[in-house]
């Protein structure tokens, strides 16, 4: 029975580790620091052979500034002092180092954090009267009997939260924290514990931040008692139900860092398509017609974006396909703003992929690593570079054509093998024309995938144009179709200087 217990129990340390970074987003370059940070941590994940699901894009337009980075929970070893070898290595990070870490490590503490802690500890007097299970029961028992989810919830859209490291009684959750590290009996206030529920992000609600001074004070006064109480401070237990039970990676998935890299993946990225109705500072004739909610698109924001869009109601969390998000520009529902999107196109899967996965992160749907959705690999950025083709049969009229551009490259004679933009939408058949402004793409994790985030265009040169047509109308019938070589209509090469604006449009014939 010893060593399960031990096994189990160490597994605390690793999931609050995953509030010990709270680097806020700068405020300008919130898309860039997300994605930044998402896309290196996919890469350290990868190094440490652990599988992550984080979707990253967006403008990369500030290098220097970190982001509220955590890891998961439930280490796996053989036993409490290897696992405890892990634990304190990751506290010997190099500082140079990017905080994106696997889950036995700690990343470097900035002086914000410091002062913080030494703002709480000294408003938070230990008390010299009550016993250690007096504090247990009437300030440790009333977090784990809170309605309210813990402070944990500011960096964790799920998966975590502080009652689950709370025992049935004071022995058992002493014991299981002391034997995962988190509880220093010879320095109690440099419990690993203390240190995690203090991590604040930089903007923190005052409802939250109130909460966790409260369970802060509440701890420290309990551990301070606990350690000088012997049959508390040699206590052991055999619960082995401390803790979350779902797997590293599902916490991670769940983390808000993470959650916003995503919409900035596949909704941010795409919002130039609903800016000129949407957007503050193209929009004054919208707004005066129909009123300011109409301004959801928060300039430079992509999580004020995320936060009025959910206040706003326009994701469903029941029935993400009935979102208004989605509903509106496919003209399920009336838009003033006309057809934007066709049901199954590259837009639509994008911004429904996001509200299926927010869904289900925010009622804890994912209890394994399978059921996580797989992330793409491939960013892409919406461009003001324009394309037309002409001459298109009208047989075509109304059916989605999707357009692929790939590189010529002197140096070995050939085209690029993977795409360097994209663009698909409905045929004008009535003109036999077809014109969208494309996305410029890029593998992620590329060197041009940062120069793609940061500005979007494509060099001036030549370039593959690689037609694709539904013709049978399958995107929106069998979501998330994608058009394959079946749906291969024909080639064209372009030659393009590809300058941006409606008025400097790129065209060519539709090849026959």
């Amino acid at each position: 029975m010893r060593p399960f217990l031990t096994l189990s129990v160490v597994a605390i340390t690793v999931v609050l580790a995953s509030c010990s970074r709270t680097e806020p987003l700068s405020k300008n370059g919130q898309g860039s620091e997300a994605v930044a940070i998402a896309d290196e941590q996919r890469a350290d994940d990868a190094h440490h052979g652990v599988e992550t699901d984080v979707h990253a894009a967006g403008h990369a337009q500030h290098e220097a500034a970190s982001q509220h980075q955590a890891d998961g929970h439930h280490a796996h070893g053989d036993g409490h002092n290897e696992h405890h070898q892990k634990i304190e290595a990751g506290h010997a990070t190099n500082p140079d180092q990017h905080a994106g870490h696997s889950e036995h490590t700690h990343a470097p503490h900035d002086d914000t954090h410091k002062t913080d802690q030494s703002a709480v500890t000294s408003t938070s007097p230990v008390s010299k009267d009550r016993t250690a299970l007096q504090l247990f029961k009437q300030r440790i028992t009333p977090i784990m009997q809170a309605t309210n989810p813990s402070s944990c919830s500011e960096c964790h859209l799920s998966g975590v939260d502080l009652k689950q490291y709370i025992g049935p009684d004071q022995e058992a959750t002493f014991a299981s924290l002391r034997m995962s590290g988190l509880i220093d009996v010879d320095d109690p206030d440099a419990s690993k514990i203390l240190t995690f529920i203090n991590r604040r992000p930089e903007k923190p609600s005052l409802i939250t931040d109130k909460i966790r001074k409260e369970e802060y004070a509440a701890f420290r006064a309990w551990i301070h008692a606990a350690v000088k109480d012997p049959q508390v401070a040699a206590a052991e237990t055999s619960d082995a139900a401390l803790g979350p039970t779902i797997p590293d990676e599902v916490i991670r998935h769940a983390r808000k860092d993470r959650v916003l890299a995503s919409f900035i993946d596949n909704i941010w990225s795409e919002v130039g398509r609903c800016a000129a109705c949407h957007s503050p500072d193209r929009n004054q004739k919208q707004v005066e017609e129909n009123g300011e909610q109409v301004s959801w698109i928060k300039l430079g924001d992509p999580q004020a974006t995320l936060d009025y869009m959910l206040e706003a109601e326009l994701f469903d969390l029941t029935a993400p396909e009935e979102s208004l998000l989605l509903a509106k520009p496919t003209m399920q529902v009336k838009h003033g703003g006309g057809q934007k999107l066709v049901v199954g196109d590259r837009t639509y899967k994008q911004f429904r992929r996001f509200i299926e996965d927010y869904a289900a992160v925010a009622k804890g749907t994912y209890q394994s690593t399978e059921a996580l959705p797989t992330s793409s690999d491939e960013v892409s950025q919406v461009s003001d570079i324009w394309l037309k083709f002409t001459d298109i049969p009208a047989r075509f009229d109304k059916k989605l054509l999707q357009v692929d551009l790939y590189r010529w490259n002197p140096a070995s004679n050939s085209w690029s093998p993977d795409r360097w933009a994209t663009a698909d939408r409905a045929i004008a058949g009535d003109r036999r024309l077809w014109q969208q402004h494309i996305s410029v793409t890029a593998p992620r994790g590329s060197e041009r995938a940062a120069l793609v985030r940061r500005e979007p265009h494509l060099p001036p040169g030549k370039y593959l144009a690689k037609i694709y047509i539904d013709e049978t109308g399958k995107l929106q019938t069998q979501y998330p179709a994608e058009l394959t070589d079946e749906d291969y209509m024909g080639q064209v090469e372009i030659d393009s200087r590809w300058q941006a604006g409606y008025g400097r449009m790129t065209a060519a014939k539709y090849p026959h």
